[in-house]
């Protein structure tokens, strides 16, 4: 047990960290929505979801998948000269990325007709696809070296940046969606820049190996149709609702997963840590152990990532209602639900590492397509119908369905004995906060906001008295926290 209590001392460690640089991104950004709403717009808004998702899309296919191979194919195995490597998915993705753009710019005009977008709004979307497929390989080699506080240190820097350019673009000179996307990628194409220099000797393209390319691309083209399908259950709906329900119900959407970003942040910080880790794990301990250990984390990220979801749900119908513009109201109850996909997705990744490990990847695409076309075959019944509420309902549908098969399609390869009545407990007791914040507390009021408040905070307390949690997790977790912020950082190579 002190082994496991390491294990997830380390886990949560790193997560703390990666988590904490997204926190500080996601808690400007979440309180600066009203400023940006107010300024430009939900139409605006909306525009640039839309663009991100388009630019998403377009970086899953330029990449073929090969960014997120770099944690497989340098660590777990014993080998410490990963230049070969890095130097190759460097140098694939800068050409990609090149391409990308040129192709964006040569086939401009049905691109706008497509996204309905200006040309000044696509040709910022081209800038962010370029600089973010690149920006993603610095960070994934962050992530590899487990130096988690110097790419907080840049992530700061990238956060900096970010703000004062969007603010200076969006309020004061009134530049609405192109201000949202120039502001977002100027920032983080300066940090970019300064990476390239202070990590000149880690990449490059001296060391690019034609067979490494061909063993990367050999592991990382069959998932290509499941990353599609993953952003297709992810994203692809803000197509649907821009068709379906109109521009200005496509902002309120938008409004909502910017509102449940904090569930967002949570579970972004523990996947950026968990696959170099679950590695890790079982490289040195074995399966067995490893085994044990990723039950484990699957019972301790319902419960913690329950209680962010709860938080959340909670809090969201008075920020929405006294902070945001009276068009954008209908968002409230979608937050509750987008943050429901997020917490399912992030389950998903937990069970599906027996098939990372065991490379039986041939399911994977399946399950996904099949997750992704129940999830877009439903809007177009449950949209024109419910509006935004029924895309959110539908996103849970898709990632309920995507963590059911993935749970038994990785259980064939790699069986892992999860805690499934632990966790039924947890999930029992979210729906029934999710349901008391929807439709039994008042969105707003001094009084409404107090319980809501209090409900969020002695969450942890009612899992332990439904079993959800043990009085002694609660002692752990505590400890882990205050442990991790007194203890003096220990230093890493220079950057």
């Amino acid at each position: 047990m002190a082994v496991e209590d390491k294990r997830m001392r380390a886990l949560a460690g790193q997560s703390m960290i990666y988590g904490f640089s997204g926190v500080v991104g996601r808690f400007l950004g979440f309180f600066l929505v009203p400023i940006y709403l107010h300024a430009a717009g939900a139409d605006a808004y909306g525009t640039v979801e839309l663009m991100l998702a388009a630019i998403l899309f377009a970086s899953i296919l330029l990449r073929f998948g090969i960014v997120t191979t770099m944690s497989r194919f340098t660590l777990g195995e014993g080998e410490t000269d990963w230049g070969p490597v890095i130097h190759t998915i460097f140098s694939f993705v800068m050409v990609a990325a090149t391409l990308g753009v040129v192709a964006g710019v040569l086939f401009s005009q049905p691109l706008m007709d497509l996204l309905q977008v200006s040309r000044s709004v696509l040709y910022a979307g081209l800038f962010g696809l370029w600089i973010t497929m690149n920006y993603d390989v610095m960070s994934r080699i962050y992530r590899i070296e487990r130096r988690a506080r110097s790419w907080f240190n840049y992530s700061l820097l990238n956060v900096f940046l970010t703000t004062v350019l969007t603010i200076y673009l969006v309020v004061v000179l009134d530049k609405g969606a192109l201000g949202l996307l120039v502001g977002n990628f100027t920032g983080t194409a300066i940090v970019y820049a300064v990476l390239l220099v202070a990590r000149r000797h880690t990449i490059g393209i001296r060391r690019f190996d034609r067979p490494v390319l061909r063993d990367l691309l050999t592991y990382s083209l069959p998932l290509m149709p499941a990353n599609i399908a993953l952003w297709a259950l992810n994203l692809a709906d803000r197509i649907q609702v821009q068709r379906l329900a109109g521009a200005t119900e496509l902002g309120a959407y938008s409004v909502a997963a910017r509102v449940a970003v904090p569930v967002l942040v949570i579970m972004g910080a523990f996947q950026t840590a968990w696959a170099p880790f679950a590695h890790a794990v079982r490289g040195q301990e074995g399966d067995d152990e490893a085994k044990r250990t990723y039950a484990a984390v699957l019972s301790y990220w319902s419960a913690v990532m329950g209680w962010g979801l709860v938080a959340v749900s909670l809090m969201a119908p008075p920020y929405i209602g006294y902070l945001l513009p009276k068009n954008t109201q209908s968002a409230a109850p979608v937050v509750s639900l987008l943050g429901a996909g997020i917490v399912l997705y992030g389950g998903y990744l937990i069970v599906n590492i027996g098939v990372t490990i065991s490379r039986q990847t041939m399911m994977t695409p399946v399950i996904a397509t099949i997750a992704a076309v129940v999830n877009l075959g439903l809007n177009f019944w449950f949209i024109p119908r419910w509006g935004i509420v029924g895309a959110g309902l539908t996103t849970v549908i898709g990632y309920a369905l995507l963590l059911w098969l993935g749970w038994l399609n990785a259980q064939r390869s790699y069986p892992v004995p999860y805690d499934w009545r632990r966790v039924g407990k947890v999930a029992a007791v979210v729906t029934a906060y999710l349901v008391a914040s929807e439709w039994v507390i008042p969105d707003v009021g001094v009084i409404a906001v107090a319980v809501r408040v209090l409900l969020a905070c002695v969450f942890p307390f009612v899992l332990v008295a439904v079993g959800g949690l043990e009085r002694g997790d609660l002692r752990k977790g505590r400890e882990m926290f205050l442990g991790r912020l007194r203890r003096r950082p220990p230093a890493e190579a220079a950057t």
